[in-house]
């Protein structure tokens, strides 16, 4: 009777250390699918950051509306760890005057 709960002890230790195992291993591929996520999604505020910046510096001129929606892509890009490679581009924005000039 000993070696019988000896081994059904060792089958159940063995089944849990599997168990811990899969549940690492299930951890690490959701942080890597999370990160390409945030990498992702920066990449893509980047892109429209950049582009809001070509579109209103050709124009000459940053309606507030367009001012805001870029404070807030650059503050949810700030966020997800992004650098500050593009805070010139906002800053140059900000400096447009809002209207167009006659």
């Amino acid at each position: 009777m000993r070696y019988w709960a000896e081994v059904v002890f060792a089958g159940a230790v063995s089944a849990l250390g599997v168990g811990y195992r899969h549940l690492i291993r299930r951890a690490k591929e959701q942080k890597a699918e999370q990160d390409a996520i945030r990498r992702g999604i920066q990449a893509l505020l980047r892109d429209r950051i950049i582009q809001a910046y070509n579109h209103y510096t050709e124009k000459g001129n940053c309606p507030i509306y367009a001012r805001d929606n870029i404070g807030t892509l650059y503050k949810d890009y700030q966020a997800l760890g992004g650098n500050g490679t593009v805070a010139k581009l906002v800053e140059d924005l900000e400096k447009l005057p809002t209207e167009r000039r006659t």
